[in-house]
């Protein structure tokens, strides 16, 4: 009877043992899921407020451009209905607009389709007569038949003294307009993204919503009362009401589905708007169903064998983890280290001394244009082979994103660092061949430092001063120590300034005269931006044009100077005074805007101006690795544009390219001219003008001083001169009196 007690004391206490383990297992487990969903839940919601960033941005930038747009055509049109109807259609498409109307005082409108009708019950008519822009809401179009959704910009036009609003200008757009700005690919399709009024009311949607389109309301669906989550609902209009962004829980059902709410500062709209992105809870469930599957095999396992299951675990636990620290520490192109990985291992080396290196790759989107994506990548993982082979054992690399990587190499002599640079800039420049693209211009900024604390500011000021030699190509790398913080400050500044000095034409247009070498008689101009601040200080265009060309902004200055130019020919023909051909500058970064042609064809049509009074200057450092240069050449001139080379002979000269592209005329660089004197150089001289000649270009001489050098280019037979022996940069009324002489 003892033993039958002992041997039922120890098999209580076995099952007491196994269920004390199986409970410590199951919320062991309980735990780890929940660790590994939280995770997954917080990667989820980050990249749901970073895409809904994303999309404000975007649909910003697209009202922000087209209002621009609009204002700009009515200052120039000062409520003349026949040039809106007539003159505007090019607009109408290059900038994918159904329509373009002016609608008079009274309420008459007349469209770039042709209808003309009365719109002064609209809603948009009477708010930009009082004088403001005005975004509709999507509703269907009156005007035709087509019954599509569109939204209607419209801005007020002025009588010429910009006192009285005279009319107003609209625009409508099909609403693919602002659904293009939301559509994405993140989540494999399964994101939707709206833009609602405070109410609720859809404006816009990503156009892959099953339920809710524009027009309904987001807080009025079908659902029973028990399903719905009020709280949830009342909290994002709360948020809402106040201009606050937030995250939440579908305010329509109790069902998990996470959304993020960001406001739009779209002032035009009448009312406030808000960009929704939501994401469904079957998204984070597939993505964890690996997970869900491998524990509850587990917990089968376990209830089997004991031991076999705790081993189990374990190893799922561990392999879950593993899997969850590579999605978030390894780079999907290289398979390296990614930016996060380098923060983490860098907080093992905080107190190290070394060397923080920000890397790029110069015009690393024209191998994506033009080779591909795919090749693209094959370039970044091959740069990636280079950095693991160059970086020691304690020190660390990583592919921060795009064509950017970051470096920290421990060598404590700089000059050390410039050699291993130099070794690394040798490996990549031999990878075109490899791979058979264009050629590379890796660029590197270097921040010494003796703290390894917060990553950030210390990658920012290496990427600081890559920004100061990037674009040029007279040098791979610089170390911060290197930099003039003063000059940053002003270029800051500057950039600062850039909106407002546009819109309040702060940019003149300096006018340089050509003279032919023979008759020394006035054959035209080559225009020449400058800035003149309010305070009307005159700011030189070598301390913003490779500013504006670093940033993108020289893409929208070349179009200013580009109309400004356009609408001073217009003007000096109907004074009758003599017309002589300007040339205007087209820097390589905005070449590589694909539509270029399209839209300097469509400004010069809208001013009724014949092609041949505006030439286009292209330097030659544009033809540099641009394989699309020869294609806009072409297409420039069935435009009817004549195109010259720019500082011929500057430092990037290839014959080769006189040969390969048609340009009418080459201009010679003024350090060509100055080797007037010296034997070699006028040999040198004589052979490239011959060469041109040959090719039935035009010669232009820049930067000529002396009679000595007048007199030794006309005999070479040089077409035009320009330089200070015959006169300096003019502002535009003293170029002007030079054209009168010219006609007397």
């Amino acid at each position: 009877m003892g033993c039958q007690n002992v041997q039922k004391n120890a098999k209580i206490r076995t099952v007491a043992v196994l269920c004390a383990i199986l409970l410590i297992l199951g919320i062991a487990l309980f735990g780890c899921f929940g660790q590994i969903r939280s995770s997954l839940q917080q990667q989820l919601m980050s990249s749901i407020e970073g895409m809904a960033e994303q999309n404000v941005i975007l649909v910003e930038k697209e009202v922000s451009t087209r209002f621009r747009l609009l204002s700009g055509l009515a200052r120039e049109s000062g409520g003349d209905e026949k040039i809106i109807v007539n003159k505007l259609q090019g607009f109408v498409e290059t900038y994918q607009f159904k329509r373009i109307g002016y609608i008079a005082a009274d309420g008459t409108a007349e469209t770039t389709d042709g209808y003309r009708l009365n719109m002064s019950d609209r809603d948009f008519f009477q708010q930009s007569m009082r004088g403001k822009n005005f975004l509709t809401d999507a509703f269907e179009d009156r005007i035709d038949t087509s019954h599509e959704t569109i939204n209607v910009f419209s801005v007020p036009v002025y009588e010429k003294e910009r006192k009285t609003v005279k009319g107003v200008l609209f625009a409508t757009c099909k609403d693919e307009m602002l659904e293009g700005c939301l559509k994405n690919e993140i989540f494999e399709g399964q994101a939707f993204n709206y833009i609602i009024k405070i109410d609720g009311t859809i404006v816009a949607t990503s156009g892959n919503s099953k339920e809710l389109g524009i027009g309904r309301n987001i807080f009025n669906t079908d659902v029973s009362e028990d399903e719905r989550d009020d709280y949830a609902g009342d909290l994002m209009l709360s948020n809402m009401k106040e201009g606050k962004s937030g995250y939440g829980l579908d305010p329509k059902r109790k069902e998990v589905s996470l959304y993020y709410y960001m406001p739009l500062k779209i002032e035009e709209s009448g009312e406030p708007w808000y960009v929704v992105t939501a994401v469904e809870d079957s998204v984070l469930t597939s993505r964890m169903q690996v997970v869900m599957d491998a524990i509850n095999s587990l917990m089968v396992i376990i209830l089997v064998v004991i031991s076999v299951s705790v081993g189990v675990y374990i190893y799922s636990w561990r392999q879950s983890k593993k899997e969850l620290m590579s999605l978030a520490y390894q780079d999907p192109v290289t398979l390296g280290d990614n930016f996060a990985a380098f923060k983490k291992k860098a907080k093992s080396k905080k107190d190290s001394v070394g060397w923080l290196i920000a890397m790029d790759v110069t015009d690393f989107k024209l191998i994506n244009s033009t080779c591909g994506v795919k090749k693209g990548d094959e370039m970044l993982r091959v740069i990636w082979e280079i950095f693991e082979i160059e970086t020691g054992e304690n020190e660390l690399a990583a592919h921060a994103n795009a064509d950017r990587f970051i470096l920290f190499w421990m060598d404590e002599n700089q000059e050390n660092i410039k050699q291993r640079l130099e070794h690394v800039i040798r490996k990549i420049e031999e990878i075109p061949e490899r791979l058979e693209i264009p050629n590379l211009f890796p660029v590197f900024g270097i921040f010494h430092t003796i703290v390894l604390d917060e990553i950030d500011p210390l990658y920012g000021n290496a990427v600081q001063a890559k920004h100061q030699i990037k674009g040029r190509r007279d040098r791979h790398y610089i170390f911060y120590d290197e930099l003039n913080h003063e000059s940053i400050q002003e270029n800051r500044e500057l950039e600062e300034h850039f909106e407002t000095a546009l819109e309040n034409e702060e940019f003149e247009i300096w006018y340089q005269p050509k003279y032919s070498a023979h008759s020394r008689k006035l054959v035209g101009a080559e225009a020449l931006v400058r800035w003149r601040r309010a305070d009307g200080a005159l700011i030189p265009p070598l301390k913003f044009i490779p500013l504006f060309e670093r940033n993108g902004n020289i893409i929208r200055l070349d179009e200013y100077v580009f109309r400004a130019v356009c609408r001073q020919q217009k003007e000096w023909q109907k004074q009758g005074q003599k017309m002589l051909p300007v040339s205007v500058n087209i820097s390589r970064v905005s070449l590589y805007y694909s539509s270029v042609v399209g839209k300097y064809e469509s400004i010069i049509r809208s001013f009724d101006l014949d092609s041949k009074y505006i030439q286009l200057e292209i330097t030659e450092s544009a033809t540099i690795d641009n394989n699309e240069i020869f294609n806009l050449l072409e297409q420039f001139h069935t435009a009817g544009f004549k195109i010259l080379l720019d500082d011929f002979g500057s430092g990037y000269s290839s014959l080769a390219a006189l040969n390969r592209m048609h340009f009418d005329t080459i201009k010679l660089d003024k350090s060509l001219v100055d080797y007037i004197g010296d034997d070699n150089g006028e040999k040198l001289l004589n052979s490239i003008t011959k060469l041109a000649q040959s090719f039935g270009m035009e010669i232009t001489a820049e930067g000529v001083e002396t009679v000595e050098q007048l007199m030794f280019l006309c005999n070479l037979d040089c077409d035009d001169i320009q330089g200070y022996y015959f006169s300096r940069p003019l502002p535009v009324k003293e170029y002007e009196e030079c054209l009168k002489e010219a006609c007397m």
